[in-house]
């Protein structure tokens, strides 16, 4: 039987979450974190309160070791992590008690599949450990960071996890857009790749023989058209869109990427 997307990339986190990130990944993390992290600047830009109001919930989907939960957290009154990988979870949950969030539902994180099937509030949801309904629904923040490109569907997914908020609720996206030469950090490296015809060659070979190639679905990611279709096939509006100013570089394709942070609200 063929592995899912969901079993392969379950098997591929596990393998990488012992180690330590690399530090193309950690800058990586510093790069999504330098927004995010800026409570205040991104509070309006997604057009959230910046101060919790109370029982201000966020479900942080496949959240790996909690980068984003702990950016975002001083924002919320409580945070869900949920992943496929049992081994990320450990990290996340390890994190959570360094931070001091012990308390029910402050930094939770579950194991479960929230996209393979879809969501109804009957109690079939299942998470390990088991989580009764009421904390797996009517979010005000869904974010999954780093992640869509590797969903087999990602409209699919987005409209799941859209099923989750609350009405009125933000569907919050970081991930790789291709390059379109919008950026003057596009550009120039536009030009570094046309003085160089051997190098494109040379990524995209790399690109095909990585070793979590077979993990991902969309390894250009997704244009701004394409998010704003996918947000409104989710049932969402009002999409931001934002760019990262540098291009992050990721050493083992000797490529560089463009990153992006998205946001749009669930409608009424």
């Amino acid at each position: 039987m063929t592995a899912t997307f969901a079993e392969e990339n379950a098997k591929h986190f596990d393998k990488v979450a012992p180690g330590d990130w690399p530090q193309w990944v950690l800058d990586l993390h510093q790069q999504i974190l330098s927004f995010l992290a800026s409570s205040d600047e991104f509070a309006a830009w997604a057009g959230l309160p910046p101060a919790p109001p109370a029982g201000r919930r966020m479900l942080d989907y496949a959240c790996g070791d909690g980068l984003i939960t702990r950016a975002l957290r001083p924002l919320f009154t409580s945070a869900l992590g949920v992943d496929v990988s049992g081994a990320m979870l450990d990290k996340y949950r390890a994190k959570a008690s360094q931070l001091g969030y012990v308390g029910p539902q402050q930094m939770v994180g579950v194991r479960g599949d929230f996209i393979s099937s879809e969501p109804d509030r009957t109690g079939t949801t299942v998470t390990e450990p088991q989580l009764p309904e009421s904390e797996i629904w009517d979010f005000d923040l869904v974010v999954i960071s780093m992640a869509l490109h590797h969903l087999e569907e990602p409209d699919v997914a987005l409209r799941r996890l859209a099923a989750r908020l609350k009405a009125g609720g933000k569907l919050l996206v970081v991930d790789w857009t291709p390059l379109d030469g919008s950026t003057l950090a596009q550009r120039k490296y536009q030009e570094e790749l046309r003085k160089d015809p051997g190098r494109v060659e040379r990524i995209a070979e790399a690109l095909q023989t990585h070793a979590a190639r077979h993990t991902i679905s969309k390894p250009n990611g997704f244009p701004a058209d394409e998010m704003r279709e996918l947000y409104a096939q989710a049932g969402c509006k009002n999409m931001q869109w934002k760019l990262a100013e540098e291009l992050s570089y990721i050493p083992v394709l000797d490529a560089k990427a463009q990153l992006y942070w998205s946001v749009a609200t669930k409608a009424v």
